[in-house]
């Protein structure tokens, strides 16, 4: 089929061999690419409660079926595994040219399994596959020195995926990065990596991607991209990026800020995004994409120089504001250390935050407290190296609460910390929270768009509609919904081009040869939804509750823009009996057997 070269590539690093097979096309009719094929894998090549860290766990690498192509902001990456922070299903998507250089070296997916019995470096050219020793040389490397030695020792135009000396420790959030600056960040792909001994991935493609009908695809395309992506709509994506969100969510009560403890932080007029563009150097643009969303800025910190690309709101609010830092320079080397050490900084922020909080209340000495900028600064090394009090932080923020006996402090869902959107200041986001996929995270369905973004105020509680939003989408006629994203990142097209389902449609027809409606688009994404569901089910997936200080009224903030709101215990409970309704789930959360046969679902529980 055009579009897809239909090839995997399997590593078995155990045996320090490679094999091909075609892609299951059936799966990929049905499944498309990205995050549903992904899925469909995953389900496939884990059995039932295996052991995340086991030597044959996957790790799985797969493109959507524009990479390559000319399709904007479809350049990007999905990386997948059973988490060895969560216990789940973990998809983490990358931009940069990674998976258009994967096409061109002849492969839709990769699949690696087994564990090297010494550090090793994986080199794929085309067809030819080549294991090498990590040890000496490359085993320590932070993030950016590999990616360099690999363009000096494999090949100046080739690819790297990698990990930093966090993923060689296995710290469980230890990202994988790619072209320096990106990042797959959330749920431990890292660790898993450095598990199984692969300190980097590097990869080489001479080839192309063939798409049909050439001059009919790129007529349709070049139209799309007039009509749909270079509009006003998207230039905020370009001129300023996610720090424009910083002011807005922090004058909503939605901004974490000191572990949660409040809703909006006096220092965030020193990380907005007025404060970055006055350090900005130059725009940046993932492979083949026209937004060009990267900001590359520039400043000191401690008298030396830091320069690189972001941060992004995410990491502004969880290691500036929830951290007490309202210094940009410091945040800018915090963002850096992360980057090069390769760890995620979600959850770095998250698991600092929690040790500043046990310092604060005199529960444990970490020996860092908010706004302590000596100390933040130091954290990043410390965790990574699993030293000094890092080695305590490295537990995650989950495990660490837990061991010194206050859970209720640590800001979760199913494992995975949450990222910068406090529900009680964006009351959607605690459905989108409880329910999503692979734990806290915001990239599932955006409430935050309605309820913030859009100059509204926060409503008093969630309603139905809102529910139904959040199920299906059709926020400013966006559809940020979770079937919505589910079929986006299907694509993989990047989170800020509001694609909408008749777009997607219209990209489809020269994949598949035939008309979508806007329904049958939304059903790809419910199918991939409930798979999704299922597998976390066959896992044991815990309830989808969320902290309970951001729904329960004595956890009401006293002060600030959300004052005293509070989602509410019955409130909470009620919508999400209305969500399992809405989704065609039993009360326990699970899909009924009608559900699973009317989206052609080809597995069972």
């Amino acid at each position: 089929m055009d579009f897809y070269q239909g090839k995997v590539l399997r590593i078995d690093l155990s045996a320090g061999t490679s094999a091909v097979e075609p892609l299951n096309m059936e799966w990929a009719e049905k499944y498309v690419g990205g995050k549903g094929l992904l899925f469909r894998y995953l389900w496939h090549e884990i059995p039932p409660q295996m052991d995340p860290w086991a030597p044959e766990a996957p790790i799985i690498l797969m493109t959507g079926p524009f990479a390559g192509t000319s399709v904007s902001t479809a350049s990007r990456l999905v990386v997948g595994c059973k988490s060895p922070a969560t216990g789940i299903l973990n998809d983490s998507y990358v931009g940069g040219s990674f998976a258009p250089e994967m096409k061109f070296a002849g492969y839709d997916a990769i699949i690696i399994k087994g564990e090297a019995a010494a550090p090793t470096v994986v080199v794929v050219k085309d067809d030819v596959v080549e294991f090498r020793p990590a040890a000496p040389k490359y085993w320590g490397m932070k993030t950016s020195a590999v990616e360099e030695a690999m363009r000096q020792d494999v090949d100046p135009e080739a690819k790297t995926l990698s990990i930093g000396p966090a993923g060689e420790q296995r710290i469980p959030w230890a990202c994988i990065s790619t072209d320096q600056y990106h990042k797959a960040g959330r749920g431990g792909h890292g660790a898993l990596m450095g598990k199984k001994n692969l300190k980097a991935l590097v990869v080489r493609g001479t080839g192309s991607v063939s798409v049909g009908d050439a001059k009919a695809f790129l007529a349709d395309l070049y139209r799309i991209h007039e009509e749909f992506v270079l509009t006003d709509d998207n230039l905020w994506a370009h001129e300023e990026g996610t720090p424009i969100l910083v002011d807005l969510v922090n004058g909503a009560g939605a901004m974490p800020t000191k572990n949660w403890s409040a809703g909006s932080f006096e220092g965030t007029k020193n990380l907005n995004s007025e404060s970055f563009q006055k350090i900005r150097v130059r725009k940046r643009a993932c492979y083949q994409c026209s937004i060009a969303c990267r900001n590359f800025h520039g400043t000191t910190f401690a008298g030396a120089e830091v320069r690189g690309e972001g941060p992004e709101y995410e990491t502004i609010a969880l290691c500036g504001a929830n951290c007490g830092i309202g210094d940009i320079d410091a945040l800018m080397r915090f963002n850096e250390l992360c980057d090069e050490w390769g760890l995620d900084t979600i959850s770095t922020g998250s698991v600092l935050g929690l040790a500043m909080d046990l310092t604060e209340k005199g529960i444990h000495d970490f020996g860092v407290r908010f706004g302590d900028v000596d100390g933040y600064v130091q954290t990043p090394e410390l965790i990574a190296r699993r030293e000094g009090v890092g080695a305590e932080m490295a537990l995650g923020a989950r495990a660490l609460a837990a061991k010194y006996g206050h859970p209720e402090l640590a800001y979760h869902v199913k494992g995975l910390e949450l990222p910068g959107y406090d529900p009680r200041g964006s009351f959607g986001m605690s459905v989108g929270y409880a329910t999503s996929d692979r734990g806290g995270c915001h990239m599932r369905t955006y409430p935050v768009g309605d309820e913030i973004l859009a100059g509204t105020s926060p409503a008093d509680e969630i309603d139905l509609a809102k529910v139904e939003q959040i199920v299906v989408g059709d926020s400013s006629k966006g559809f940020i919904g979770q079937n919505m994203s589910s079929v986006k990142f299907c694509g993989i097209w990047c989170d800020f081009w509001a694609v909408t389902p008749d777009q997607i449609a219209q990209m489809f027809k020269h994949v598949f040869k035939r008309e979508f409606t806007d329904e049958q688009i939304l059903e790809i994404g419910e199918r991939v939804w409930n798979l999704g569901r299922l597998f976390n089910l066959r896992e044991g997936v815990e309830s989808d509750g969320l902290p309970k200080a951001l729904y329960a009224e004595s956890g009401a903030f006293a002060d600030g823009p959300s004052a005293g709101k509070a989602v509410g215990e019955d409130v909470f409970a009620e919508r999400m009996r209305q969500y399992y309704d809405m989704r065609g789930w039993d009360e326990n959360g699970v899909p009924s057997e009608a559900k699973l046969a009317e989206l052609g679902i080809d597995v069972r529980l």
